[in-house]
């Protein structure tokens, strides 16, 4: 059931990029799509936060095990976390909006590789040579996806966009795992979602349009909000609790995989054979990289 459970959070996270496809469509921009996606997500995360402590949940206690930035406060973990996770979603979105749904959410979970990079330099273990086979299986694939889009600049620099956006996915992810030795999960996560939505906010504000206009457009806000931020978020976080580390790689790779899917059947965004073969040798590599 958990695995399930799995695969379902991973598919109703596949749908981000239809809803902020859909709120451009509404006359969103990428940074206010990312913006009120946060804005709109972080009171229901407090409440719910404010509610399990009211309910006796306890945070856990600190923990120097696994400890990679040990002279880090708890307040400059949590910083760390929602800057990166901002970052993620200003460049994220920004590859959405530029390139094609499947290439920037393909390109954005690059994360993983980028994680075990990061965890070789800072605690100087090397990975074992499994990951290199992971890490060029990877290169290999974003090469291959991102090539079909070669000599159209516009698209090229949006899949540049996502690419970059999986290295402050792997700080957010770094820091997340850091701060969650000393906090619970709704606290830090209702923290991070706060810290997330002020950062994003003077993007949102300059870029003009800040108030979305119409129904239809808070309508694909909220989605963002409600469906992929805390629905899909919070099923995975559940269901990764009970599941074997490689049996929940295999799962989280449904979210780049439905995309696609969406992408295809909803917004016509069909793949070439080229981009198929780069999806699947991409995909390969976050699997061997997560494991």
């Amino acid at each position: 059931m958990p695995f399930l459970t799995l695969l379902a959070g991973g598919a109703v996270l596949g749908l981000v990029g239809i809803f902020v496809r859909l709120a451009a469509a509404a006359g969103v921009g990428p940074f206010a799509a990312a913006f009120w996606r946060m804005a709109l997500a972080t009171p229901l995360l407090l409440a719910w936060a404010w509610s399990a402590r009211r309910a006796g949940a306890r945070s856990p206690a600190a923990s120097g095990a696994g400890a990679l930035l040990p002279g880090w406060s708890t307040p400059a973990l949590i910083a760390l976390a929602a800057c990166a996770f901002a970052g993620d979603l200003i460049l994220y979105h920004l590859g959405l909006h530029w390139s094609t749904v499947a290439n920037a959410t393909l390109e954005s979970n690059m994360a993983p590789v980028v994680v075990v990079l990061a965890l070789w330099v800072l605690t100087g273990v090397a990975p074992r040579p499994l990951f290199v086979v992971a890490l060029l299986a990877a290169l290999a694939g974003a090469l291959l996806v991102i090539g079909v889009h070669w000599g159209e600049h516009r698209v090229l620099l949006g899949d540049f966009c996502a690419s970059v956006s999986a290295l402050f996915y792997a700080a957010y992810q770094i820091g997340v795992q850091q701060a969650r030795q000393r906090l619970g999960t709704l606290p830090l996560m209702a923290w991070i979602s706060a810290g997330a939505t002020l950062a994003l906010l003077p993007f949102a504000w300059f870029e003009g349009d800040f108030w979305p206009h119409g129904w239809h457009a808070w309508i694909w806000l909220a989605a963002l909000a409600l469906l992929v931020q805390l629905g899909g978020q919070v099923v995975i976080a559940h269901a990764v609790k009970h599941l074997h580390p490689a049996r929940a790689s295999i799962g989280l790779l449904v979210q780049p995989a439905t995309s696609a899917v969406y992408a295809w059947a909803l917004l016509g965004e069909r793949l070439g054979a080229m981009q198929l073969a780069g999806g699947a040798l991409l995909l390969g590599g976050i699997y061997l990289a997560r494991r």
